[in-house]
């Protein structure tokens, strides 16, 4: 029933919140490597049994399950800072995150192929619908096997080698500040979620992707039912409208993390600052544009170009977001990761219960205004030796940071900031 989706829907976000929040600082203790290795292959198990499914029950845990493996965008992000130049990072991240949402439109499209091809070979609905459905865990579970023998923690090698390397300098090195580097994973992970989570500056970041990640994920599951309602369109119409909406993922999200590189390039981390500020407040903007459009005003072309403005602002606010990320608290990027990732997901849980409450479009209109309210979070933020959007950083500040970027300076060169995001246990 409608009932029982619309509960293991919120079960599975709520499960995703929760594994954005713990994978991010557990890949700072294992090693992105190993951690997305462990996570394809555990997690590809309650896709498989997806196609057993026989009762609400059985979907309920399965559906919970499988929300899990929504953690694997927090240690995309993780793996492309780690991988990326400074100058470059907010490129990589958006391309990464936006490619990855294009990936489960793919999917979906995939999967509606093999059905069609599986009835037409004289399979009944049942029978079409299950097959159809196991092929997504087999690339899963090739993909995390692929990630554990191809691939590396960072450009300098793997985590156990790196830290093992680490370790035997660290007699003879003076204690940085970074943490002990022969610590147990356990301890290090814990270490990065509770630097992260004492960072006010995190839950700013995790405000404003509540409401452009968050607020993407809302419009996507209502957007049909509400230009049917709005602007009279049929419902293959919206679909079809829908679709163009999430074809923005193939650029809008690398366009905002370009655009958050280019303006690090001209004013450094201040730089940033100001480019997600005008992109979440653009997107607040827009959204509040399209909500006061009815079929007399704006017309399905009219409304088509709004959304698509819309969708590209939206996409390119998550992309300037996951820009700023690696420069709030160098010392535990992974934490950082989970915690404004998981943002995203509660943003979606608290927009579908005001829509569920207040309808579609005071609930659209509700959710810009909030996002503008984000949008004004962000100029509060003062990073410490780079100053805020308006002010530029005290000398005593630039000062203390002088010698740490001094010390960064080799490791920019491989990875952003590379054995500092990881609590300088490599």
């Amino acid at each position: 029933s409608a009932s029982d989706a619309s509960t293991t829907t919120i079960v599975s976000v709520a499960f995703t919140i929760i594994i954005r929040i713990i994978c991010g600082p557990v890949a700072d203790g294992l090693g992105v490597r190993l951690t997305y290795t462990c996570m394809l292959i555990v997690l590809c198990i309650p896709g498989f049994l997806a196609v057993f499914v026989q009762d609400f029950g059985q979907l309920l845990v399965v559906r919970a399950l499988i929300g899990l493996i929504g953690g694997s965008f927090v240690l995309t992000q993780l793996w492309t800072t780690l991988m990326f130049h400074s100058n470059i990072v907010g490129l990589a991240n958006a391309t990464t995150a936006g490619w990855g949402n294009l990936g489960g439109g793919a999917a979906l499209v995939v999967i509606a192929l093999c059905f069609s091809a599986l009835k037409s070979s004289g399979y009944d609905n049942n029978t079409a619908w299950r097959s159809s459905l196991a092929w997504p865990p087999i690339v899963v579970f090739l993909m995390g096997i692929a990630i554990y023998f191809l691939s590396d923690d960072c450009p300098y090698g793997n985590y156990t080698e790196l830290k093992k390397r680490k370790a035997e300098q660290a007699t003879d090195e003076p204690d940085d500040g970074g943490g002990d580097p022969t610590a147990e994973p356990a301890s290090i992970a814990g270490r990065s979620l509770k630097i992260a989570a004492s960072n006010w500056r995190v839950w700013i970041l995790f405000v404003v992707y509540m409401f452009c990640f968050g607020l993407e994920l809302v419009v996507n599951g209502q957007i049909s039912l509400y230009l049917s309602q709005a602007f009279a369109m049929s419902q293959q119409e919206g679909a079809l409208v829908g679709g163009c909406f999430g074809l923005t993922n193939l650029f809008a999200r690398s366009l905002g993390g370009g655009m958050s590189d280019w303006a690090y390039s001209k004013w450094s981390v201040r730089g940033r600052i100001w480019s997600l500020f005008i992109q979440v407040i653009l997107e607040g903007m827009l959204m509040l544009i399209f909500t006061h459009g009815t079929y007399d005003t704006y017309g399905p072309i009219g409304a088509l170009m709004v959304l698509i403005a819309w969708g590209i602002t939206v996409q390119a606010t998550e992309g300037g977001t996951y820009g700023l990320v690696p420069f709030v608290e160098p010392s535990a990027v992974g934490g950082v990761a989970g915690i404004v990732g998981a943002g995203g997901n509660t943003g979606a849980l608290i927009g579908n219960t005001m829509v569920k409450y207040m309808k579609v479009r005071p609930a659209f209109a509700g959710l810009g205004w909030l996002t503008i309210c984000a949008g004004f979070l962000v100029a509060l933020i003062h990073m410490p030796g780079h100053g805020s959007m308006f002010c530029a950083a005290d000398p005593i500040e630039e000062k203390k940071d002088e010698k740490p970027a001094q010390q960064q300076q080799p490791q920019q060169q491989g990875g952003q900031y590379f054995s500092q995001q990881q609590g300088g246990q490599y």
